[in-house]
């Protein structure tokens, strides 16, 4: 087995809600619990502050320092949105304290190796807008201890390197892992206990006396001398993914980039839920002083249902640039309104080098995004013979029934005429259009019909050329009525 482990150093500074008063990137600020802090920013390193150091002591480098609460419902939320992004890589996710988990040994050969993996992975994280530190192992505990430790190395493939770097792990890395107590890391440092290495070197029995089977067990699990069971993720039963943005966004190309961020939890959720998403909804909420105006609610119906996060940015960009934002966008919602199943594409022998033909429905999607459904329509066949009720528009998103096609093909026109336009004949009884005799090519095709619903129609039709060589469809009411132009074609 083989484990990427993707530790989020910055997990409960990130995981901050910005829109609180007076919060600012460029303040000095830090996250801290129980006296301690677990994240600061920029600013307030620059000014010497660190880490795990004492809030006391943070605030007597650096007066200026914002302190706030940790915030573990954020900070779950943020871990299981990364979660659902990286279900683009495997199903096999595990989400930590800090972090996630995810077993990729099936998959390596899918995504060209190792390499071409973790770049992957880290430009998923990027897009998810947390900071990470990737560790490589073959056990789960190793890759996760290598990702959170102060170490220069983080990768290792093969058993013989796994141990050698475990080995050189500070022992503080367990601090996450282990509930000890103070006096028990105080006899670590009288025995000059540094690394896991010189931990795992003392007599079992003893380790096990002094501090527990617990550490025994962690230290085999790492290791990979003892099975390491764990609950794999299950996505939860709804999507709706909300995004606080840094700064107000006033513009389609700063909301586009914004939901982009958080198409791949959706893919990734859409993915292990075997479905395809058919309506979304972005909920955009306002920000304009005192005075705020009520949330703009868009809706996404897509012709095709897709899970594939290219085409929906694209999707989101085109209906996002023809929407009027009442005020400025300070948070965004993202919901799954309707989705159906999809299994997976069929695969192919020889697989095609250049995109597959799915065009129709991809420029569809996009003139429903950017003109709207009111302006897109298709055309729903109808089992009438008469022409001009042989078919009835629909909207474009609404599902069209199929007819069995014909036997034979008959010649008809790309344009009907709105009703057809009476033309007059010469001597001979040939219809003339623009003064000039039109030339019959084909023979009569009789439709007779309407005595249904009290129009009956009785017309002999035929394909006509005129002097400009550009055909026509015109047909002759029977018994011996005048001509008629009914259509043209392309």
């Amino acid at each position: 087995m083989l484990w990427i482990a993707l530790f989020l150093p910055q997990l409960p500074l990130q995981a901050l809600r910005w829109s609180e008063p007076g919060l600012a990137v460029a303040l000095p600020l830090a996250v801290a619990e129980q006296g301690r802090l677990l994240g600061a920013n920029r600013a307030a390193q620059a000014l010497g502050v660190r880490i795990g150091q004492n809030t006391a002591t943070a605030l007597a480098l650096a007066s200026q320092l914002l302190v706030l609460p940790r915030d573990p419902a954020r900070e779950a939320a943020c871990i299981e949105q990364l979660a659902l992004a990286l279900a683009a890589l495997t199903p096999q996710l595990y989400p930590q304290e800090g972090g996630v988990l995810i077993e990729v040994q099936a998959c390596l050969r899918l995504f060209g190796g190792l390499r071409r993996l973790l770049r992957r992975t880290r430009a998923l994280a990027d897009v998810a807008g947390v900071e990470v530190r990737l560790g490589c192992a073959p056990t789960a505990l190793g890759a996760w201890l290598l990702a959170s430790a102060p170490v220069a190395r983080r990768r290792c493939l093969r058993e013989p390197s796994h141990t050698r770097l475990l080995d050189r792990v500070p022992l503080p890395a367990l601090a996450g892992l282990l509930s000890l107590r103070p006096t028990q890391w105080t006899l670590f440092e009288s025995l000059g206990l540094r690394t896991l290495g010189a931990l795992r070197a003392l007599p079992r029995e003893g380790l096990q006396r002094r501090f527990g089977p617990a550490l025994a067990s962690t230290l085999d699990r790492a290791y990979g001398l003892a099975p390491d069971p764990r609950p794999c993720f299950e996505p939860p039963e709804r999507f709706e993914l909300k995004r606080e943005l840094l700064h107000r966004a006033d513009s389609a190309e700063l909301l586009s980039a914004a939901v982009a961020a958080l198409l791949p939890a959706l893919t990734g959720w859409l993915r292990l839920r075997w479905q395809a998403a058919s309506v979304l909804r972005l909920h955009l909420g306002h920000d304009s002083g005192r005075t705020r105006p009520s949330a703009t609610v868009l809706r996404l119906a897509l012709s095709t249902p897709s899970r594939d996060p290219t085409h929906l940015a694209l999707l989101w960009r085109e209906r996002l640039q023809r929407q009027t934002l009442a005020a400025p966008v300070y948070e965004l919602t993202l919901t799954l309104e309707s989705a159906v199943a999809q299994d997976g594409q069929p695969g192919e022998l020889l697989p095609q080098t250049g995109p597959r033909n799915n065009g129709h429905a991809v420029l569809l999607d996009r003139l429903l995004a950017r003109l709207g459904p009111e302006c897109v329509q298709r055309w729903q066949p109808c089992a009438d013979h008469r022409p001009e009720r042989a078919q009835r528009p629909l909207s474009a998103g609404t599902t069209v029934t199929a007819l069995r096609p014909a036997a034979v093909m008959l010649a008809r026109p790309a344009w009907l005429l709105p009703a057809p336009l009476p033309l007059a004949s010469d001597a001979h009884g040939r219809p003339l259009h623009d003064g000039r005799a039109l030339r019959l090519c084909s023979p009569a095709e009789r439709i007779e019909s309407g005595w249904f619903d009290g129009a009956l129609v009785r017309r002999d039709y035929h394909v006509a050329e005129g002097s400009d060589h550009r055909l026509r469809w015109v047909y002759r009411e029977q018994p011996a009525g005048g001509w008629f132009l009914h259509g043209w074609f392309g």
